[in-house]
């Protein structure tokens, strides 16, 4: 299946135009201080045998799921794994840390 590296800058595209799931891989007490808004959270090191189930529950059959970690690492071996089980992936080049940065510069301008 296909494994895709996007930018931040491309995340909106793809999550208005497509049906995605964005899942935070982060540890569960970054997720939930702060996250990139409609992300849900899954277990990194459980979600390769658990993806299927993660998709039953939460009622979902995506075009794309879209992974991110603080800065992208994990996010991307992650998706390899996932991809090579035949699922569509996404991994956020520079995760979260890339994402909140692309935020605040977005408010400056």
């Amino acid at each position: 299946m296909t494994l895709k590296i996007i930018s931040p800058g491309d995340l909106k595209n793809y999550t208005d135009n497509y049906n995605t799931i964005l899942i935070d891989l982060r540890d569960k007490e970054d997720y939930s201080q702060e996250h990139i808004p409609g992300a849900v959270w899954a277990d990194w090191e459980k979600l390769e045998n658990d993806i299927g189930n993660f998709l039953i529950y939460y009622n979902i059959r995506p075009d794309w799921i879209i992974l991110y970690c603080a800065r992208g690492n994990i996010s991307l071996l992650t998706a390899r794994d996932l991809a090579r089980l035949g699922y569509p992936v996404i991994s956020l080049n520079g995760g979260y840390e890339r994402w909140k940065t692309r935020q605040l510069q977005k408010k400056q301008e």
